[in-house]
């Protein structure tokens, strides 16, 4: 059988720039073969976040696990907290910012996977 559990502290993250981040990939092709999803965490520090951006060929899906956060998607802004899921439909920019104190963490999924979650 497949690998079919990964666990978050077992997966080493990658720092992104400028906006002081750290991504990591759990489920994916790399990870578990996973080919039509993907998914894993991203961890913004106080005043950081996730910039402007677009997804043309994938929907992204996102859920708060802690932090407070603002979604600016499209022309409307929506307040983030734990316990708030969110959705990213096909070709809408969208950026999060952390404005809170704390880190603000988030699951994110991809349907289909970003290129680079495959071999």
């Amino acid at each position: 059988m497949a690998k079919v559990i990964v666990r978050e502290s077992d997966v080493e993250g990658t720092k992104k720039t400028p906006w002081p981040r750290v991504s990591k990939i759990l489920i994916s092709e790399h990870t578990v073969g996973a080919k039509q999803i993907s998914m894993g965490t991203n961890v913004s520090e106080p005043g950081s976040g996730i910039p402007i951006h677009k997804h043309t060929d994938s929907e992204e899906a996102m859920f708060v696990i802690e932090g407070t956060g603002k979604l600016i998607c499209g022309n409307e802004e929506y307040d983030l907290y734990p316990g708030t899921a969110l959705f990213s439909p096909l070709g809408v920019e969208h950026q999060i910012i952390n404005t809170g104190d704390t880190p603000f963490k988030i699951v994110w999924a991809y349907a289909p996977p970003l290129p680079d979650h495959l071999k």
